[in-house]
């Protein structure tokens, strides 16, 4: 199994290199530039569902256009998972064997332009690489770590904490390229 899912790795990489050849060039961007955000997280559970739901309110308050796309760890996406103007979800059966998003709603999301692109992932997950390196947007704002090569600007964040994230994300932004 370890041996398959190593196989998967790489080819999943050798597919994302081939495929990202040419695609967005990124840029740093002030708080005050940005007016289309989209966010990709994982729905791991409720309490940080909610934290998501207060930090798209604060965005949609300072004027901000905002597209959101969640993944749901599940096989299939049960009816309390529609989608809404704004918000789309994705699952399991939305990914190809090796971990590739191949669901219209992923290539929607990934055709639209922005400025900023909030990935708060804490861990490696392919298909959220997948997303933030083809995605169009000017920036991506992710968590550091040592295998992301693909965010524009990296906050490390003790404990992991989503919330804690978010507002260090608004917070930096504010100082890069002021004017």
């Amino acid at each position: 199994m370890k041996l398959f899912n190593g196989l998967r790795t790489k080819i999943g990489q050798y597919t994302l290199k081939k495929t990202s050849v040419g695609s967005c060039q990124r840029q740093f961007l002030n708080w005050s530039e940005i007016h289309r955000i989209q966010i990709v997280f994982n729905r791991i559970g409720q309490k940080q569902a909610d934290e998501m739901v207060k930090f798209v309110k604060f965005l949609l308050e300072e004027g901000k256009k905002v597209d959101v796309l969640i993944f749901v760890d599940a096989k299939k996406l049960d009816e309390t998972f529609q989608n809404r103007p704004g918000i789309t979800y994705y699952c399991r059966k939305d990914l190809n064997w090796f971990g590739k998003p191949t669901s219209i709603a992923v290539e929607e999301f990934l055709s639209r332009d922005a400025d900023l692109l909030i990935v708060p992932e804490f861990t490696d997950i392919f298909h959220f690489t997948w997303i933030a390196t083809l995605s169009k947007a000017k920036s991506v704002v992710a968590p550091y770590s040592d295998w992301n090569t693909w965010a524009t600007m990296l906050l490390k964040i003790e404990g992991k904490d989503i919330n804690s994230f978010l507002q260090q994300a608004i917070h930096y932004l504010g100082f890069i390229n002021q004017k």
